[in-house]
């Protein structure tokens, strides 16, 4: 079950529930409305569905146990590290924040020299899960430091998980620049469920 299907089935739980409750106890008092009872029937379910989906989207959002829980195998909320090898060798460490909701996942990274100096940033603009194949796909705008230079590329990552219905804890994959082209390999380690502070991170990215 992909984690659209795990909400909406939660939701719908929720409101069959209700609705049951409803006709039992409150039909009764719908039978003033006359022809129009089935409509306010179906605007009831229609909001009490609403309602819910509203509530477990909320909670999802500031509960990251139940936020693990309904993305499954898609679930990447977190704090990442990598690196990679810069242009003339010298080792890169990339620091990555996936910020993700529901339906929408934000990634803000940056990188940094091994003495702790700034190499570049970036934002994600798109974002593409594929759950069952286990690959993230994404977009970014990058700024590089030592040329002061801003640029979009593509970045892909493969999941390696224990199992298909689990989450990845490392990602595998290469980011391509669109202005030369040139493909940087990278692997990724989640270092924790929750968003770190940028310093905190890299010093742990050094010992990862």
């Amino acid at each position: 079950m992909t984690s659209e299907h795990k909400f909406h089935s939660y939701v719908t739980v929720a409101t069959v529930m209700v609705m049951y409750f409803m006709i039992e106890n409150v039909a009764p008092f719908l039978n003033q409305f006359g022809v129009a009872k089935p409509i306010v029937t179906l605007l009831s379910a229609v909001g009490i569905y609403n309602l819910f989906a509203k509530i477990l989207s909320s909670l999802a959002r500031n509960w990251l146990w139940l936020k693990k829980h309904l993305l499954g195998a898609s679930f990447l909320n977190g704090t990442w590290v990598g690196e990679f090898k810069g242009s003339n060798n010298e080792k890169i460490i990339t620091v990555e924040s996936f910020d993700q909701t529901l339906n929408h996942l934000v990634i803000r990274g940056e990188a940094f020299k091994e003495n702790g100096e700034s190499y570049a940033q970036w934002i994600s603009k798109a974002t593409f899960i594929n759950e069952t194949d286990g690959v993230l796909t994404y977009t970014y705008t990058c700024d590089k430091d030592d040329d002061k230079s801003t640029f979009q590329g593509v970045c892909v990552f493969n999941f390696e998980r224990e199992a298909a219905h689990l989450p990845p804890t490392y990602i595998k994959g290469y980011s391509t620049d669109v202005i030369d082209g040139v493909r940087t390999s990278n692997r990724e380690k989640k270092i924790e469920d929750k968003l770190l502070p940028l310093l905190e991170a890299f010093e742990l990215a050094k010992n990862a």
